[in-house]
């Protein structure tokens, strides 16, 4: 499993395109207490500042990196939503993950080369992060240091409960579990829990969860006949959200395609 070096302390995960970069404000950035520098002081902060680029839009469906490319920054999401890809043996594509504004992406790496594909889902934005200009600067600042290793936590901690979903038996409980984490994870961020667009597509919902395309539209409409959700194309608005959380650990017959 790869390691980030931050000092004296070690921090584990599991799991280019040469451009002119361009220098942005984190102090101005509205994600600022979102990522990595909201617990720094004006003055760590400026230092932050020196580390980080920011890289031209990603148009929807370009790459972000590919996997078996060498693994050399973190990246923040600014604006957007990416999705990450791995081929299996058989040569088919698997989403293993969605990743929203705020949050980082890059943790991928396995001996410093990426073992998956990250593109965009839409038009979005990123900031670098080095990761040899950010081990260096953890080893100065103990509170980037801390806000690191917390993200990293929580990295492993969203692999875990991909696993968990992926484990339920049937496709009403998948289903309702990836939009429960989606609408968590929006919350958290700052964005509404209950009114939020799909940028993901049916089928890249399916992909991930293990279904059939088909399936998830039909649970969907079914969802919408219990006052459940409204959905109207890629807009969800979550109506009741304690009866889909109630999903979540439901044994209904629906079953997984």
């Amino acid at each position: 499993m790869p390691t980030l070096h931050l000092g004296n302390h070690r921090c584990t995960v599991t799991n280019l395109i040469n451009i002119d970069s361009v220098k942005l404000s984190c102090k101005n950035c509205s994600l600022s207490e979102l990522c990595l520098p909201r617990s720094l002081s004006p003055e760590d902060l400026a230092r932050f500042e020196e580390i980080v680029t920011q890289r031209p839009p990603i148009p929807k469906g370009g790459a972000l990196y590919r996997s078996g490319e060498p693994s050399h920054a973190l990246y923040a999401i600014k604006s957007g939503a990416l999705k990450s890809i791995v081929t299996t043996e058989d040569g088919e594509e698997q989403i293993v993950g969605f990743h929203m504004p705020g949050e980082l992406v890059g943790f991928d790496g396995v001996e410093s080369v990426h073992n998956c594909t990250v593109v965009s889902l839409e038009r979005s934005s990123v900031c670098e992060l080095p990761l040899k200009d950010l081990e260096f600067l953890s080893q100065k600042i103990s509170s980037l240091h801390r806000e690191v290793c917390t993200v990293m936590r929580r990295e492993i901690s969203q692999e875990q409960s991909m696993l968990l979903l992926l484990a339920r038996r049937t496709a009403e409980s998948r289903l309702a579990s990836f939009l429960v984490s989606l609408s968590r994870r929006l919350g958290s961020r700052g964005f509404s829990q209950t009114d939020f667009n799909l940028v993901m597509s049916r089928h890249d919902i399916a992909n991930y969860l293990g279904l059939a395309a088909e399936t998830v539209s039909r649970l969907i409409s079914k969802f919408q006949e219990a006052g459940i959700l409204s959905v109207n194309r890629r807009r969800v608005v979550i109506r009741d959200l304690d009866a889909l959380n109630g999903k979540v650990g439901t044994c209904s017959s629906a079953k997984s395609a």
